[in-house]
């Protein structure tokens, strides 16, 4: 067998999907803010459904390894159903309805066209620009309370170590998005800020309200 003459082959068809994508979203420049809107979108839900079950699954006595791993779970699940599967479902019927009245326009196949290799890519491009929003925040969010698990840090600690961490990342998404949108810098960072802000007090409520304090 000539593994290195498939090795090969493998690397040549990941280059030229690489390449496909690249031609793509210069050709569709609407792609990368699309991608780019559903990175952030995802990846302040995440961050706030992490920061929820933070809050409401908190004790002194918690088990860290239980929370890390509700996280974890909980976001990589949402991620991969909602964020990469479902977002790729609903971009794929839109980018093939596009392309088949394209097709009905012009009264003639354009299989193997660019339009083509865009109706099949773009919603592959989105979906794992979706996905990662999801799960790549609440990953690091979940990180004090694995320390806690091993001894490194106590509950309370991880507790607060973590939410400063949610905010701080809601904090740099803010930055990113008033970069994005050339307004003002703070303005922008507080006011994703203040949607973490509202998130810990709704879920506080919740908390008093079913008598956990």
């Amino acid at each position: 067998m000539d593994t290195n003459g498939t090795a090969s082959g493998r690397d040549a068809r990941g280059m030229g999907l690489f390449s496909d994508i690249r031609k793509i979203t210069r050709a569709y420049p609407d792609v990368r803010s699309i991608a780019r809107r559903m990175f952030v979108t995802n990846s302040l839900d995440g961050i706030v459904a992490a920061m929820g079950i933070d809050v409401g699954g908190f004790s002194d006595k918690a088990d860290p390894l239980l929370i890390a791993s509700s996280i974890i779970g909980g976001t990589v699940a949402m991620g991969i159903v909602s964020g990469m599967i479902g977002v790729y479902v609903s971009e794929r019927a839109e980018r093939m309805k596009e392309y088949k009245e394209l097709e009905r326009r012009v009264a003639s196949s354009l299989k193997d066209s660019i339009y083509w290799k865009a109706a099949r890519l773009i919603p592959v491009y989105v979906a794992l620009w979706s996905g990662m929003g999801i799960v790549l925040f609440p990953l690091l969010i979940a990180v004090p309370y694995i320390i806690a698990a091993s001894g490194g840090l106590s509950v309370r600690a991880a507790y607060y170590s973590s939410m400063l961490i949610g905010l701080a990342l809601m904090g740099f998404l803010g930055y990113f998005l008033g970069r994005v949108s050339r307004e003002s810098i703070i303005v922008s960072v507080l006011r994703v800020l203040a949607m973490g802000v509202i998130a810990i007090v709704i879920v506080k409520l919740l908390r008093l309200g079913i008598g956990l304090g």
